[in-house]
């Protein structure tokens, strides 16, 4: 996409560009533009219906008080706008740095936000009708987001490497009986529309500390408890950090501070230990992690440990 094509969908949007930075050039375009303000325009092939109601989303958080991205009404009267083969969407800049390593307020302050996130979300009017990456029972008929389950295609790489192991069996159990269990309340749990990718890369932290949260391409429909765990995990065990804390106080700190602002309901807490241990267990860079292994006595520490985690959810 040359520079003029970028003036000219700056002209759909109703700004006049005074400079125009192109950091990425390929199937996805990122354009940084500099007018009265600084904003962001963005394209990829997508369906033009999806992000718009991603832009929608988005403003309605904003709308709210969350301090996320503000996408800009174009002048066909909609977020959205489809040039060739792909669909663009202009946003204002948001202030702050990206956040290179967490502490415990970071970790502190992403929970609550999630909260608030969800909070809002059960009262948003029009949600999603696809999943979101972190999502379970897909069904992993193709790799679209919200069809495939990333989990149990992780457990799936593990099988294939592990399936002779003497544990292998004990953990396939408990596996496959905490699924189910889940399963049969998944449809009923506390869902709506959210971010789909609520991780600390797409955070910016401005200097009074606050963090502003941009990247609403991923948006779709999931069920709370499965985000907020798979996030708390996330940042516990997986995101750089600096500090005192071990993993489990970690992912403590973070779901205290997101039931301070949502708490969970009976159907939520009868599975969250359940759901954590799956999620825990079978994260898929923790998995990958695993199957790489060579030496037989880390072999088997793995598979104790992956056996400790889901035996966890007993207690």
């Amino acid at each position: 996409m040359e520079k003029q094509e970028i003036i000219k969908l700056c002209d759909e949007y109703g700004i006049v560009p005074k400079h125009i930075e192109m950091l990425r050039m390929n199937d996805r375009v990122l354009a940084k533009i500099e007018s009265d303000q600084v904003y962001f325009l963005k394209g990829e092939k997508a369906d033009k219906a999806y992000w718009e109601t991603c832009c929608v989303y988005s403003n309605f958080l904003l709308e709210h008080g969350m301090n996320v991205t503000q996408y800009e009404k174009s002048n066909y009267d909609t977020y959205a706008v489809e040039v060739g083969d792909k669909v663009f969407s202009l946003e204002r800049s948001l202030a702050g740095e990206p956040i290179e390593v967490l502490t415990d307020k970071e970790i502190m302050e992403i929970g609550r936000l999630l909260g608030i996130q969800h909070s809002l979300s059960i009262k948003y009017p029009t949600p999603f009708y696809i999943a979101t990456s972190w999502s379970l029972f897909g069904g992993n008929q193709t790799d679209e987001i919200g069809d495939y389950d990333e989990n149990e295609l992780s457990f799936l790489d593990f099988m294939k490497r592990y399936e002779a192991h003497p544990l292998f069996l004990k953990i396939e159990s408990l596996y496959r009986e905490y699924r189910q269990s889940i399963y049969k309340l998944w449809d009923v749990l506390p869902q709506g529309a959210v971010q789909g990718d609520f991780c600390y890369y797409n955070m910016l932290q401005e200097k009074n500390g606050s963090i502003a949260i941009y990247d609403f391409n991923l948006a779709g429909n999931e069920v709370y408890l499965n985000e907020c765990i798979a996030v708390g995990i996330y940042h516990a065990w997986h995101a750089p950090y600096k500090g005192k804390l071990n993993e489990e106080e970690r992912f403590q700190v973070f779901i205290d501070s997101y039931i301070n602002e949502r708490s969970f309901n009976e159907m939520e807490q009868a599975v969250f230990l359940q759901l954590k241990a799956i999620i825990r267990a079978f994260r898929y860079d923790r998995i990958e992690e695993g199957i790489s292994l060579k030496d037989e006595d880390e072999q088997n520490q793995f598979l104790q440990d992956t056996l400790l985690i889901l035996e966890g959810a007993k207690s």
